[in-house]
């Protein structure tokens, strides 16, 4: 939804997205001066309140609805889909999904228990899934936003105001 506020004029300084894809087109359409990987997130598998490394339980008859973030939009989607599909699951487990707008809303159906699991987003990296890239995009010359993406590369001696 950012990205497409973005294309379409929508004045951010910085956008943190949670892919590479994103921010690489911004660059491409001059909507974004400058990029940088600040981050990595973790995609994990809850089930029955647990996180679980193990996706062919998934395949158990009682699981009957499986949360995870739209592959078409989000991409914690994006990975689910990809590492199920490299497994041979996806399209076994695709009638028992349930696609939410986001990571952190298929996270909240699992919680709240609308679902028998799903995937969501955790801290823990050995548990992970998945790992997913964290990316700041630098929208436009404005200080304050430039120093605040500096901090988050954790890179204090990289100055982007000499970019700029």
């Amino acid at each position: 939804r950012l990205y497409n506020q973005i294309m379409q004029g929508a004045p951010f300084d910085l956008l943190i997205a949670a892919d590479e894809e994103r921010p690489k087109r911004l660059l491409q359409h001059g909507k974004a001066i400058a990029s940088q990987r600040v981050g990595q997130g973790y995609l994990g598998l809850m089930i029955a309140g647990r996180i679980s490394m193990n996706t062919t339980q998934l395949q158990e008859a009682s699981i009957h609805r499986i949360a995870l973030a739209n592959p078409d939009v989000a991409p914690f989607g994006v990975a689910a889909r990809k590492l199920l599909q490299q497994q041979g699951l996806w399209q076994i487990l695709k009638p028992k999904f349930i696609y939410a707008q986001s990571a952190m809303q298929a996270a909240m159906m699992v919680q709240q228990g609308l679902v028998d699991a799903g995937f969501i987003p955790i801290q823990q990296r050995e548990q992970a899934l998945a790992n997913i890239p964290y990316t700041a995009v630098l929208m436009q010359t404005n200080a304050a936003a430039a120093s605040f993406m500096q901090s988050l590369s954790g890179d204090s001696r990289r100055s982007f105001n000499k970019e700029l």
